[in-house]
């Protein structure tokens, strides 16, 4: 018995990898949105990192609750499939008139989840056709090199390849935002941005 926990324990030890983030770097920073109380929703992502990404396993799921989607805005990669949730007691229907993505959800009642794969880049707004208040957004990603804003707008991306790449920041009320940034393995770039309307 001890002779086969040691040999688990060791092959565990093998197949983790060792002092991975020594080879990637992140970047941290802030997002001041002029003219607004919060810097939160604000999607900052990498543009340019080769390669090709997976969808993760878990769906993200967006819910409706009270009158209102969560999150109200969710940054997933292309070929991600969206799980949405219906939590009110009354029905709701989701549906986008985006280019990026046109769908249309149907009205469906609480405790029913509906799936939607997003496969082209760019921007989806969500709208629900029964309360014409509610609204969110999708931002379909090309990588998984993403944060979204917290409250204050600070925002951290890690595992990133270093290399050299163009940074951009998207809000729902005001202009996009770039630059270029230059990650190096083992250390921190900070980024410090202001968004204007």
């Amino acid at each position: 018995m001890f002779k086969r926990l040691y040999c688990l324990i060791f092959s565990v030890l093998i197949a983790a990898p060792v002092f991975a983030g020594e080879n990637t770097g992140s970047i941290s920073g802030k997002v001041k949105v002029l003219r607004a109380r919060r810097s939160a929703d604000v999607v900052v992502f990498l543009a340019d990192v080769p390669g090709t990404f997976a969808p993760p396993a878990n769906r993200p799921r967006i819910d409706q609750k009270n009158l209102i989607f969560i999150p109200h805005v969710l940054p997933v990669i292309v070929g991600t499939t969206v799980d949405f949730a219906n939590g009110d007691t009354v029905l709701h229907n989701i549906f986008s008139p985006s280019k990026t993505k046109k769908f249309n959800l149907g009205s469906y009642g609480s405790d029913i989840v509906k799936q939607k794969t997003f496969d082209k880049e760019g921007k989806v707004a969500l709208l629900c056709n029964v309360h014409t208040e509610m609204s969110a957004f999708i931002m379909v990603l090309p990588n998984p090199f993403y944060a979204k804003t917290g409250n204050d707008g600070s925002f951290t991306i890690t595992a990133i390849p270093p290399g050299e790449y163009t940074l951009k920041a998207w809000h729902e009320k005001n202009r996009p935002y770039q630059q270029k940034v230059t990650v190096k393995a083992g250390n921190t770039t900070e980024i410090k941005i202001k968004l204007r309307r």
